[in-house]
């Protein structure tokens, strides 16, 4: 009996202990879980005021930024006035030059154009190179005063102004569509080039001119500023119609 009691005892005991334990563990378990818990309210605490910070930071600079859009936007429309109304008036001032132009006295130009093509005539190459601008263009190309010279006295040896069936130079004045002052050109001439000569610009029989004056203002004359040509290709003559022969008949009448 007493063994028993002592067995019970003994296992009453270890029963005791073990629990004693086992609160002891869990309660650390509990401290270092709560422990934890704090750790990651901390940290999360921390990231939601950084966050808080951020979005403050962005809605700042949002504000700024839709300011700054706002006064853009205010200056594109005052520019965009301001490019109607220069375009506007550029438009206003181009239609004015071209109706200027359209009411331009073409003598002048027709002198300058006629007076450059006798000066060739006249082989006087010299002075119909000045009447150009120092960056003129013939046939496309910028020549100097050797040049220009080289290939007159080496490929031309006649030319005169072709005249209409009333004596008059067949020559036309067209204000080109630029707001610049140039006029164009055509003027007809009868070419004869001598023998061997090079057929890359003029050609033989009528060419037309194509001459650009520009107005200089500085020494007030038209000058040339381009110069080119094309031959006129011969109109085909219309074909003679055959000449048909008729034969007359003579018949007789019966004698009744």
């Amino acid at each position: 009996m007493k063994r028993f009691v002592v067995i019970v005892t003994s296992l009453l005991i270890i029963f005791v202990f073990v629990a004693l334990n086992y609160l002891l563990w869990d309660r650390e378990s509990l401290v270092t879980l709560r422990e934890s818990n704090q750790a990651s309210i901390d940290a999360l605490s921390r990231i939601n005021m950084n966050l808080g910070d951020e979005k403050s930071r962005l809605l700042e600079q949002n504000s700024v930024l839709m300011e700054q859009v706002s006064e853009l936007k205010a200056k594109v429309e005052v520019m965009e006035k301001d490019i109607l109304d220069k375009q506007s008036r550029i438009d206003e001032q181009t239609d004015f030059t071209l109706a200027m132009k359209q009411h331009l006295n073409p003598l002048p130009v027709k002198t300058a154009a006629l007076d450059w093509i006798n000066l060739l005539s006249k082989r006087t190459y010299g002075s119909a190179f000045m009447r150009g601008e120092t960056d003129c263009r013939y046939w496309q190309n910028k020549w100097n005063l050797r040049t220009f010279t080289d290939y007159f006295e080496q490929n031309l040896d006649q030319i005169q102004i072709k005249l209409d069936e009333e004596q008059l130079p067949i020559i036309k004045v067209n204000p080109s569509p630029s707001t610049d002052w140039d006029i164009n050109v055509e003027l007809h001439a009868l070419v004869e080039l001598k023998e061997n000569a090079k057929e890359d610009y003029l050609k033989q029989g009528e060419n037309i001119f194509k001459i650009t004056y520009t107005y200089n203002e500085r020494i007030e004359q038209w000058l040339i500023s381009s110069v080119t040509s094309e031959a006129v290709d011969e109109e085909p003559q219309p074909e003679s119609e055959p000449e048909t022969e008729t034969s007359q008949d003579n018949e007789s009448e019966p004698n009744n």
